[in-house]
């Protein structure tokens, strides 16, 4: 296939467990021709110059080119066919204007709402996203990726101050501890503030609520009575999107659904406008024997496509050797790196912007892991010998700061992982041994080690 779309994998019954990509498959089923373009569960974001799914590969005469996120695939696509492929070609004035901006709205606010319900709460996440990604994901790789994107979940929604949704992992514990006076003297009358006591999640509950309502009521009043968000008669690249994150939306099973539940006690229009434009943008149920062509009486080709009409056109992933896979996830610990995964991403793009695609090359992975170790062990090396030699001094107004900064300072190393810990009790050490040195140093007077024998009865000897 010339045009191969490359996504997170399926869940919840839909095609893929990201907003976007949902999106982005919709679009396309759209818009191409069935047999011009196939579908590929890699969940890989490594595969992409810009490390994200969706992702687009094209191939076209032997080049490689890559394109990375809906709108930027969308804008691709109607490059590539001349304006053939281009959804929004009819639209017009007021309509092609909510267009823009809803798309930008949704997307604003609508992976804020996402990134909370699937990442952010705790409950949520332990015992449903993240096993999601040990079916999606060969080992060891669901040991990486599901840490990685909650960390990027919980900095997009930073500013809403809604970290209390972690506080679902059962630490009051004090209500359950025992006491001498019984409960019936214990209990007094709910007031609102104890209430929300009670249940430190209840607070946040209300917040969450807002922002969801918030987020439905614009969608609803743009669309109204027409059959789709901006138009009468036809679907838009808004539609899509909007498919994609309210379906995630609405359709998973989760401990704390709050968004769910929203969603389907305020805006029944939208739960029925959803599910009546699901079956028309991705055939029905989806899971993951189809997407991986796993069912039996399916092609054992790994690049078989699958040809069913009305279906998807999955195509099975190449299949990944341990040296690929360990490779991947390598690959997955150099790009956490600051400089080192920097430097990999300008490179990625310099290889795959319209240039000839070549293989991987694992020896280049470990080069940069090797050298960021390297310059890691010499900074420490060098840091300490100047240390301890007295060439590097350490200002006296150190010892004086106070303790929220040593705190400050810990937990940022602390953020580096192991191997930031190690450095720091290193640091540590090496100073009180400066300091020790120090003070023998200002002592004029040489200092004589005296060996004292006492005998029994007291008297020196």
């Amino acid at each position: 296939m010339v045009l191969e779309l490359h996504i997170w994998g399926p869940s919840f019954g839909l095609p893929s467990i990201d907003a976007q990509c949902l999106a982005t498959i919709a679009y396309m089923q759209q818009v191409i021709p069935r047999g011009q373009w196939s579908l590929v569960a890699s969940s890989d974001p490594t595969l992409s110059p810009t490390n994200e799914l969706p992702a687009l590969k094209d191939s076209r005469n032997g080049a490689i080119h890559w394109v990375g996120g809906y709108r930027s695939i969308i804008d691709f696509l109607t490059q590539y066919s001349s304006g053939k492929w281009n959804l929004d070609a009819s639209l017009q004035g007021q309509e092609g204007a909510d267009c823009i901006a809803y798309s930008a709205f949704i997307q604003m606010h609508g992976q804020p709402l996402l990134d909370l319900s699937l990442y952010v709460s705790s409950k949520n996440y332990s015992e449903i996203t993240r096993p999601i990604f040990n079916t999606i994901q060969s080992f060891p790789l669901p040991y990486l990726t599901p840490p990685h994107l909650r960390k990027e979940a919980k900095k997009r929604t930073e500013y809403l101050g809604l970290d209390s949704l972690d506080i679902d992992t059962d630490d009051d514990k004090s209500r359950d501890q025992p006491s001498i006076i019984p409960e019936s003297l214990r209990r007094g009358k709910q007031s609102v503030s104890s209430l929300l006591k009670a249940s430190p999640e209840t607070s946040a509950q209300i917040r969450l609520d807002a922002l969801a309502s918030d987020f439905f009521s614009a969608i609803g009043e743009l669309k109204g009575n027409k059959k789709y968000t901006v138009s009468h008669e036809k679907l838009s690249s808004l539609d899509c999107l909007a498919l994609g994150f309210m379906s995630l939306m609405l359709y998973p099973q989760l401990p704390q659904p709050w968004l769910q539940k929203t969603m389907r006690k305020k805006f029944p229009d939208l739960v029925q406008w959803v599910e009546e434009l699901k079956d028309e943008a991705w055939n029905g149920v989806v899971g993951l024997d189809d997407a991986l062509l796993t069912k039996s009486g399916s092609s054992g080709n790994a690049n078989a496509v699958q040809q069913k009409k009305g279906s998807l056109p999955w195509q099975a992933p190449e299949a990944r050797g341990i040296v690929n896979i360990g490779g991947v996830f390598v690959a997955s610990l150099a790009d956490s790196l600051p400089v080192v995964g920097q430097q990999r991403k300008d490179n990625r793009m310099r290889r795959y912007g319209g240039e000839k695609e070549k293989g991987t090359d694992a020896g280049s992975i470990w080069k940069y892991v090797i050298t960021a170790g390297s310059l890691v062990a010499a900074v420490g090396l060098v840091a300490g010998y100047a240390l301890h030699e007295g060439l590097i001094q350490i200002p006296d107004s150190w010892s004086g700061k106070k303790d929220d900064e040593m705190e400050e300072k810990t937990q940022s190393v602390n953020d580096l992982g192991e191997a930031g810990q190690a450095l720091f009790a290193f640091a540590d050490h090496m100073d009180e041994s400066v300091q020790r040195q120090r003070e023998f140093e200002r002592n004029d007077k040489p200092t004589v080690e005296v060996d004292v024998d006492v005998g029994q009865n007291g008297v020196l000897r």
